[in-house]
């Protein structure tokens, strides 16, 4: 997301509300309009191909797999997505722009490989029949891991208009597609989906060659010893690993889950209340962007160009409290409005799930599926700041401490019982997140002598 700010900044000095609301709808876009795009256009395929004819229990099996499809390639591309973004940024600073798209295929290669490695024997081995449908596994399964890296590099290369408007179309495709072959089925489905995400794919990869041309065509410059933050790979993977483990175990729980197709396995009891919570996050990510990536941002640049510029010790003193407010800030303002939001979604919850036409038998768990997706938002902002100041084993020991704590505390969550379904995945996120404000408060205090000394 580095450079977001430039955008939000325009509206922002239109002190009236509507300048205000501007900047704040664009940066909920931004933040949340791909996730919202590709859930709700998944979910609209299989409502639709229902209303068309399909058969009931094949939309069934095409959002199950899907759903696992998005959950395995996010956790395997989370080891090149912070990594090769990282190289990317260096060197863009460095004024090398013509080593970004060599390395960007190179990283793609790295990624379709590794994808078709972990798809092709699961899908050889785990599933019997439906031959199309594996081998439309395998290729979105391919696909997805190339999607993903391609969008965070373009979202942190300032891309961010590109990234929406190519979500939106994609997923139409999908739609247009999917609903000419519902009438195959499940492979119909899958092969709309993976229509979708090729275009996705094949789409930003054309708008990143226009942006960095280059005379040479492929690099592995990226995996050179060097220039690899091991630790940034390390944290994508268990990013991604923390905020799903608590959903596989669900999954693979056959007390809370039952069989759709093959290994794939779905929670009608916990995959309902948890996405529809994730929703909630939209207004936090937008405070996110516009607090972290204006105010933070800014004062954090200018602490630095003082470092680097030879700045004394009095000056980057008081830079450096200014940058400690606006981060302070900024995470009161993300805990405010986040805040705000969970309360509204307590208080309405169980008319919101009835009119969605919801069994009410959803409305404790969802309401601690808020709370807790609602804390990850102010995790994620805590997160961004220390990798802007480059405290990447810290960041890499949060991360790890999230996705041990959701995975004991979400066992110990079936063993108790129905009535504490939820509370392993909150509490986790609660317990690292109050880790992460302490740690981060004690960084920020010796911030001076670690920028100097480390």
């Amino acid at each position: 997301m580095a450079g977001i700010g430039f955008e939000l900044r325009k509206h922002l000095r239109d002190p009236s509300y509507g300048g205000l609301l501007t900047a704040y709808s664009i940066a909920g876009a931004i933040g949340s309009g791909p996730w919202i795009i590709s859930i709700f256009g998944t979910i609209a395929l299989g409502l639709l191909s229902v209303r068309l004819g399909g058969d009931g229990g094949e939309t069934v099996r095409f959002l199950a797999s899907v759903t696992w499809l998005i959950a395995a390639s996010l956790i395997l591309s989370g080891a090149i997505q912070l990594l090769f973004t990282r190289f990317v940024a260096d060197r863009l600073f460095e004024k090398r722009r013509d080593l970004v798209l060599p390395n960007l295929l190179g990283a793609l290669l790295v990624t379709t490989a590794a994808a078709l490695l972990v798809a092709a024997p699961i899908a050889v081995f785990s599933f019997e029949g439906r031959y199309v449908y594996r081998a439309l596994l395998v290729a979105t399964f391919v696909v997805l891991n190339d999607v993903w890296l391609l969008s965070v590099f373009l979202t942190g290369m300032k891309a961010y208009r590109f990234v929406l408007g190519v979500f939106a179309v994609a997923y139409a495709t999908s739609i247009a597609v999917a609903l000419l072959l519902v009438r195959h089925g499940l492979e119909g489905l899958v092969g709309g989906f993976f229509a979708g995400q090729a275009l996705l794919c094949f789409g930003m990869l054309g708008a990143v060659a226009r942006a960095y041309p280059s005379p040479s065509l492929v690099a592995f410059d990226f995996l050179d010893r060097r220039r690899v933050f091991v630790d940034l790979a390390a944290t994508g993977v268990l990013y991604n690993v923390a905020v799903w483990i608590d959903k596989v175990i669900f999954w693979e729980n056959p007390g809370t889950s039952e069989q759709v197709i093959g290994p794939i396995r779905a929670s009608i009891v916990y995959d309902v209340p948890i996405f529809l919570a994730y929703c909630s996050t939209i207004p936090g990510m937008a405070v996110f962007l516009v607090r972290v990536e204006t105010d933070f941002a800014d004062h954090y640049d200018r602490l630095f160009d003082a470092v680097r510029g030879g700045g004394n010790l009095a000056d980057i003193e008081h830079l450096r409290d200014a940058m400690v407010v606006a981060a302070r800030d900024g995470l009161y303002d993300i805990f405010r409005i986040q805040g705000l939001t969970v309360v509204m979604l307590l208080l309405t919850g169980r008319a919101l799930l009835v009119a969605l036409g919801i069994s009410p038998f959803y409305e404790t768990l969802f309401d601690v599926d808020v709370v807790g997706v609602g804390i990850q938002v102010v995790f994620l902002g805590v997160q961004t700041i220390l990798f802007y100041l480059d405290y990447r084993i810290l960041a890499l020991a949060l991360n790890g401490l999230f996705a041990a704590l959701n995975f004991v505390l979400t066992i110990a969550s079936l063993y108790l019982g129905p009535r504490f379904y939820g509370y392993g995945f909150a509490l986790a996120v609660a317990a690292t997140t109050v880790c992460a404000l302490f740690l981060l408060a004690r960084k920020l205090d010796r911030l001076e002598y670690e920028t100097f000394m480390r």
